[in-house]
């Protein structure tokens, strides 16, 4: 049995994302994409249970993105969309293609990747009439793109709540925004779900991969450390820089 201080914790950083931000209003349409692993799993199920308990009366449709990799699988994706009880679409894009047809070093691989996925998205939820967009990341994931902006864009910059793109024709949304790693594996944990392994050939080289290392070895050393980053992104001392 799901834990009950996890279950309300959970649903409270949910609709706290969703109100403080004005992420979905009800009965609105939303695409959620899912790529099967930990974090898109619960926020497909938390769609789908806060949907129904709460009566939103939200148009939910679920977009998983086959990015053309070896051994790629969808079956346990769509076996899952079928447990929830939601809309879905499989979309197939041909990543290793288009990476031959370019000259990309592999720390770019991720980036390239991403934005054909997402660039996929925007494409469905056009055809589907839905101007909304939601994606899974979480805490940890704000931290290590501003890390990431800061270290090799010169930026400071990161993921926000409510992000529009196109002049308003679109809003990707980010209701985890509150949540880190731990609540989302305690919640699979709870819940009894299990995230769906499809490995990318890419996925351990580049230089997210060595921001989220570094962060975390931080965090084992001083739990407080994950915190101060998120929250200190919003406490900025205009007074003490240039």
């Amino acid at each position: 049995m799901f834990d009950r201080w996890l279950y309300k914790r959970s649903f409270s950083l949910f609709k706290k994302a969703l109100e403080e931000y004005s992420l979905l209003q009800d009965k609105e349409k939303v695409l959620v994409g899912v790529s099967g692993g930990a974090d898109s799993i619960v926020l497909a199920h938390l769609f789908s249970v806060y949907n129904l308990r709460r009566n939103k009366n939200w148009n939910l449709l679920a977009v998983h993105i086959d990015p053309g990799f070896p051994d790629w699988n969808t079956r346990k994706i769509v076996k899952f969309f079928e447990e929830i009880k939601i809309p879905y679409i499989i979309s197939k894009i041909d990543v290793p293609k288009k990476l031959a047809q370019i000259n990309k070093r592999k720390q770019k691989y991720c980036f390239f990747c991403s934005r054909q996925r997402r660039k996929r998205l925007f494409e469905i939820a056009d055809q589907q009439g839905i101007k909304k967009i939601a994606l899974a990341h979480h805490l940890e994931d704000v931290n290590e793109t501003f890390l990431l902006n800061l270290f090799y864009a010169s930026e400071i910059t990161t993921f926000v709540p409510k992000q529009e793109f196109f002049q308003n024709r679109f809003y990707i949304i980010r209701p985890l925004y509150f949540f880190d790693k731990t609540l989302i594996l305690n919640y699979l944990k709870g819940h009894g779900l299990r995230p769906i392994n499809n490995h990318c050939p890419y996925e351990n080289i580049g230089e997210r991969n060595r921001i989220r290392k570094f962060l975390n070895q931080l965090y084992k050393k001083d739990p407080r450390i994950k915190t101060n980053i998120f929250w200190g992104i919003k406490n900025i001392k205009i007074n003490y820089l240039p």
